[in-house]
């Protein structure tokens, strides 16, 4: 008696490859928003624009996104993520026992992601700058994603110090305000020079915050 062949594999399969497409709209989309929204800014920034830069159709927002907020958000939050274990990655990478080396690596990361404008870096700022017309969920978000940059920058500072202490966080708060402002100038300005200034007066900062702990029993 002969059977019919199980359709399970060939189900396993579309599955799969639909998954996949699915995966790939999605990053399609949300690189398409970064580089509209670094274009245009949030009020520039509409989904018919992102579709027409991704090649897709609204409905297909929508259902990865639910929304421009949404969307946005995503975006943020990726950009963020990514961004920041690039930064930390190459912190990582300096000598242990030389808390400088680690800092001007970290200083150089955050030139190198200033500079090379990858998607996701410069749009937070574009939306800041438009913040009135930002959804109050999205606002929300941009909150949650700077508080938790400070927070990791702040526990940065502390292994090269031995421990927290309450200038470690300033240091982590003129960190971000001062990659926010040099992306901002080098948008609006281009080149390097202003970038490389504003980045050196940071790590004068720094070490004045940072180095005096280096040296004192840490804090619990």
């Amino acid at each position: 008696m002969s059977q019919t062949p199980s359709t399970e594999p060939a189900a396993r399969s579309r599955t799969g490859r639909s998954t996949g497409r699915g995966s790939a709209t999605r990053e399609r989309i949300l690189t398409a928003a970064a580089q509209v929204l670094g274009e245009r800014g949030y009020a520039g920034t509409s989904i018919s624009a992102i579709c027409e830069r991704a090649d897709i159709t609204p409905p297909s927002v929508y259902w990865h996104f639910g929304s421009k907020a949404g969307l946005l958000e995503a975006m943020l939050r990726q950009g963020g993520s990514t961004h920041f274990e690039g930064i930390r990655r190459a912190a990582a990478e300096g000598d242990p026992r030389d808390p400088l080396d680690r800092l001007d690596r970290m200083l150089a990361a955050i030139r190198d992601l200033v500079i090379s404008r990858p998607p996701g870096s410069l749009t937070e700022l574009s939306i800041l700058a438009e913040g009135r017309h930002v959804a109050p969920e999205l606002r929300e978000a941009l909150q949650r994603i700077r508080l938790q940059e400070i927070e990791d920058t702040t526990e940065e500072f502390a292994a090269a110090a031995g421990g927290r202490h309450p200038d470690l966080e300033a240091a982590a708060v003129l960190t971000a305000a001062c990659a926010s402002y040099s992306a901002l100038t080098h948008q609006i300005e281009g080149g390097g020079h202003e970038v490389d200034r504003i980045l050196e007066a940071l790590r004068r900062a720094i070490l004045a915050l940072v180095l005096p702990h280096m040296t004192e029993e840490p804090s619990r």
